[in-house]
């Protein structure tokens, strides 16, 4: 249990753009250890992304639920959100301060391509999960991804029936 204490705390750490930066950095923590197979990790995904919720947390909290119930969950869940929380409680003062000064506006628009960046990076690495590191390329598959993204560019402000429509076709195709 103090394992996924550090890991989570180490995650929520380093996790800089969102909850979905923190899924290749979970993957590589959880299961190069062992503590979960690359096919639960991939379930976990799966159903933290249809769930409410950031993915990065839902994901952590499902780590936590799977290696030791509800307080592995309140665990890891905790460890992956304080140090964000401590960040933002040190540092609001000075970014009140200081948010209109060109160096700091500057660093913004660094930050921004960072994310941007981790972003890209944590969505090829779930596409690699996905498709290329699973037992078996899966043509079904790339069926699904690529109606979701004909489906994506109609529906354009409405992600929910993105969801519901990828839902509906996981479950017609498997």
């Amino acid at each position: 249990m103090i394992e996924l204490l550090f890991i989570f705390l180490y995650v929520g750490l380093l996790t800089v753009g969102g909850g979905i930066v923190a899924i290749p950095i979970i993957q590589q923590q959880v299961v190069s250890r062992g503590l979960i197979s690359l096919t639960d990790f991939i379930v976990m995904i799966g159903v933290a992304e249809s769930t409410p919720g950031p993915i990065g947390i839902n994901v952590s909290t499902f780590v936590g639920y799977d290696q030791y119930g509800i307080i592995g969950a309140l665990i890891t869940t905790t460890a992956f959100i304080t140090p964000s929380f401590l960040i933002l409680l040190l540092s609001i003062n000075w970014i009140k301060k200081y948010r209109n000064h060109p160096y700091v506006n500057q660093w913004f628009k660094y930050l921004k391509a960072v994310v941007a960046g981790l972003i890209m990076y944590a969505t090829f690495t779930l596409i690699d999960i996905g498709f290329f590191q699973t037992s078996s390329l899966d043509v079904r598959s790339f069926i699904i991804l690529g109606m979701l993204i004909i489906a994506s560019f109609k529906l354009y402000k409405k992600p929910w029936a993105i969801v519901l429509i990828g839902g509906i076709l996981g479950i017609l195709i498997y």
